[in-house]
């Protein structure tokens, strides 16, 4: 299967258009797709009864009128929580999506997607193990497919379950053992902190065949410079400001 990387858009939209619309949801997905961005970044973990829902933290409280952890709430009531007040009040219908709404939405637009696999710590195999068994069945084929954590075994998971899909390997800073790790999991990319961003180590991990990106980048300057020197791609809440 050809590598999603070969087809990797310079800006990706981070968690959908996300500095307008509120992250995660289907509204930012629409946005960054009505924006024209080529690809967009999701985060995914499970429900109290294993579903895949697109959703960053552990906890309801920051991005919903919610309490209390995600994975020990039931589809039926995440359903019933504001996941866009917090944001803007024209956005209070807004609801937490499930994976598979997700992946309708990115399809209409034809997006490429990189999913960040977000498990709760020891649900790893469980939340790689759902994510895949939704994607086997209904991302379009035709379409790039990134599969990315900051969990090792998560992405041991997924290169034991889905290994033709591309994956990429999170991190802040880029670690000394960077070598052997994208070996251990086979990753084509690394992910990195732009605050961490090192010259000598980009040029040497791409020197080895990776490809790099860097998250979260909402300046259209320090875009260009991370660019010109090497870095592949740029995660930002503002599609329109980099593409532009």
């Amino acid at each position: 299967m050809k590598s999603a990387y070969s087809s990797l858009p310079s800006v990706i939209a981070h968690r959908g258009s996300s500095g307008i619309a509120p992250e995660n949801t289907l509204s930012s997905l629409h946005l960054a797709g009505q924006q024209g961005a080529k690809w967009v970044e999701i985060d995914v973990l499970l429900s109290a009864e294993g579903i895949p829902v697109i959703f960053h933290d552990d906890y309801l409280s920051r991005t919903t009128n919610g309490n209390g952890l995600i994975h020990k709430t039931f589809l039926r009531d995440l359903k019933k929580l504001d996941a866009g007040s917090w944001k803007a009040a024209n956005f209070q219908q807004e609801r937490i999506p499930t994976l598979l709404e997700a992946i309708v939405v990115i399809a209409e637009y034809g997006m490429g997607l990189n999913l960040e696999l977000k498990p709760c710590e020891g649900l790893e195999e469980e939340t790689v193990a759902a994510s895949i068994a939704v994607l086997k069945k209904h991302w379009p084929p035709h379409l790039p497919l990134l599969l990315s954590s900051f969990s090792y075994y998560a992405l041991i998971s997924a290169k034991k379950l889905w290994p033709e899909i591309s994956r990429g390997y999170n991190v802040s800073a880029i670690p000394g053992t960077w070598q052997e790790r994208m070996a251990q999991l086979d990753c084509g990319g690394l992910h990195i902190n732009q605050s961490f961003f090192n010259i000598e180590q980009v040029s040497a991990v791409k020197a080895a065949g990776y490809k790099v990106l860097a998250f979260t980048v909402n300046d259209k300057e320090i875009a260009q410079n991370l660019l010109s020197q090497g870095v592949d791609a740029i995660f930002t809440d503002y599609p329109t400001l980099l593409m532009d």
